[in-house]
């Protein structure tokens, strides 16, 4: 899994970026975070429980998740999101958070 230089994190676990992202990478369990990732279809986001990236199918390199943001809850992730689409609306003034998000 490949994730974001400027990773999105909600203010309730900000300070526990490091382990968030070891952990999500190692596969360990953490049952409260959820990660926002770019959606491989024509939506803009998908928004996944960290319990689902330790299926198969996540772990095949061509389904590797693009993941810009990690929040402590659901509904923190959903007002996440909110915050990312406001963030790509004021700097490039369009929804294109393909263009936006682009890996380097």
């Amino acid at each position: 899994m490949r994730f974001y230089k400027r990773l999105y994190m909600s203010p309730s676990i900000k300070d526990k970026r490091r382990q968030i992202v070891w952990k999500l990478r190692t596969g360990r369990p953490q049952p409260t975070i959820y990660v926002i990732a770019l959606a491989k279809n024509n939506d803009l986001f998908e928004i996944y429980h960290s319990a689902m990236l330790k299926q198969r199918y996540f772990r095949q390199k061509e389904n590797s998740p693009y993941i810009v943001g990690v929040a402590g809850g659901y509904r923190a992730a959903v007002d996440l999101v909110t915050d990312m689409l406001t963030d790509v609306w004021t700097a490039t003034n369009s929804y294109n958070v393909k263009e936006y998000f682009k890996p380097d």
